[in-house]
């Protein structure tokens, strides 16, 4: 029992308090700016790509067809995050979880980001079992190259990935 019986020095234990707060404050900040930075994208083995046609359906897929629309886009020059909201949506699919991510992809050299999404209501769909459909990205631009980026829907679905371009861009400066 020598351990539990040896005095603790008061400034001894008064540093050892301060280092570990502040190492969970770093760590706690890391975390969350982790969260907010996109991160860098690859298209997997079961990743099928398709366009939007012009009125706003992505082509018809096995198990129904894919819509999708970007309502905002927010960038401002020398800004530090880029804000994107729409909405994307399978016919015949269940809206209770997230299933929709935005990705950027460089026009230039390629390279793809993906956003983190929110799940939000949208009051732009007129049908009520796609009100859920509404997705909300934010992200710090830390880390992309500027220049001009297309976006991207990639909806999840049970094994595959779909990527597909809303052929809208934006400029990154």
């Amino acid at each position: 029992m020598g351990f539990l019986d040896t005095e603790i020095n008061k400034s001894l234990y008064i540093k050892i308090l301060i280092v570990s707060i502040v190492l969970v404050i770093v760590y706690l900040a890391l975390t969350m700016s982790s969260l907010l930075i996109c991160k860098s994208y690859t298209l997997g083995p079961n990743t099928e790509v398709l366009s939007i046609d012009p009125k706003n359906s992505i082509e018809e897929v096995e198990d129904g067809e894919i819509s999708a629309h970007i309502d905002l886009i927010e960038h401002k020059k020398n800004g530090k995050t880029v804000e994107i909201s729409g909405w994307a949506f399978r016919e015949g699919s269940e809206l209770d979880s997230i299933n929709a991510s935005y990705v950027l992809k460089h026009q230039e050299t390629g390279k793809m980001f993906l956003m983190r999404t929110q799940m939000e209501e949208n009051i732009n769909l007129v049908e009520d079992k796609h009100k859920k459909a509404g997705l909300h990205a934010r992200s710090l631009v830390l880390g992309m190259p500027k220049g001009a980026y297309d976006i991207y829907v990639l909806y999840h679905n049970d094994s595959e990935d779909i990527l597909a371009f809303t052929l809208i861009s934006f400029e990154l400066n």
